[in-house]
């Protein structure tokens, strides 16, 4: 799959994205993808090559994870990945665009419908983190413990990528090699897990019912029917809220709807 690579600076952090360029000279449309949680851009690569067909396509790597910066000495909060993700538009001199979101991407994504309302045309969400409250004041003293970050790797390193990824989704037998090593590497970086306790220590909570009710876009949500993480209730509460959605839930399918059911959720986005 031929991309350009990239690297701009947010914060004096090295933010990593990819440009995939459309088949169609004539199309300059262009839709950003926002990965999720512990994920990374490369969690779309079975979504890009039919959406080329369509769109310019751009992910990035929200830090600490994929192949950006990882710093133990910034804090990323929601916040700070909607002003990222706005910085890389005007970076890249895009004044509108459709966004695509999975889980915590899908977070990202509203943010930037509900604070740049203006520049975003379509929201498309793969189960979206939604409803989730700040970090409480325990779990933030937790995770500001000297020893928290080597905790969370025994942990993480006990329970094995394969068995994360086969917990996430409907099918077992969709888990791919590509996709073990694609969410392995992250976690063989040794500042990554100081980054993520300042990340669950400071990301903030999802966006409140009254900011959800104040979102122009037109918003496509889609949700497996058996997701382990996040249940499909949040995907109707969402439908309630949100002023121009759809949803659409998806048979045999867990939560990692871009690996489980990529074909589907183009056939959607126009």
């Amino acid at each position: 799959m031929s991309y350009s690579n990239h690297t701009f600076y947010y914060e004096k952090i090295a933010i990593d994205y990819r440009i995939y360029s459309s088949y169609s000279h004539d199309n300059s449309r262009t839709i950003l993808l926002l990965h999720g949680f512990l994920a990374s851009g490369s969690c779309f690569h079975r979504m890009i090559p039919e959406l080329r067909r369509r769109y310019q396509v751009v992910t990035l790597d929200f830090p600490p994870f994929g192949n950006s910066q990882k710093s133990a000495e910034i804090a990323f909060s929601y916040e700070d990945y909607t002003s990222l993700a706005a910085s890389l538009l005007d970076h890249l001199q895009i004044e509108k665009i459709d966004i695509g979101g999975h889980s915590m991407g899908g977070q990202i994504a509203m943010r930037l419908a509900y604070s740049y309302p203006d520049r975003i045309n379509k929201l498309y969400l793969f189960a979206p983190s939604s409803y989730m409250l700040p970090t409480d004041a325990f779990s933030s003293l937790i995770a500001s413990a000297s020893i928290f970050p080597a905790i969370m790797q025994l942990a993480f390193e006990a329970s094995s990528v394969v068995g994360f990824l086969r917990h996430l989704v409907a099918d077992p037998e969709k888990v791919t090699l590509r996709m073990v090593v694609a969410y392995s590497i992250p976690f063989m970086a040794k500042e990554l897990f100081p980054s993520l306790a300042h990340f669950i220590r400071s990301r903030g909570g999802d966006l409140p019912n009254d900011s959800l009710q104040q979102i122009k876009a037109q918003t496509i949500i889609f949700w497996g029917n058996e997701d382990p993480l996040l249940p499909p209730s949040i995907g109707y509460r969402l439908l309630a809220e949100l002023p121009h959605a759809t949803l659409h839930i998806l048979p045999d399918a867990g939560h990692l709807l871009p690996e489980e059911t990529p074909e589907t959720i183009v056939s959607y986005i126009q």
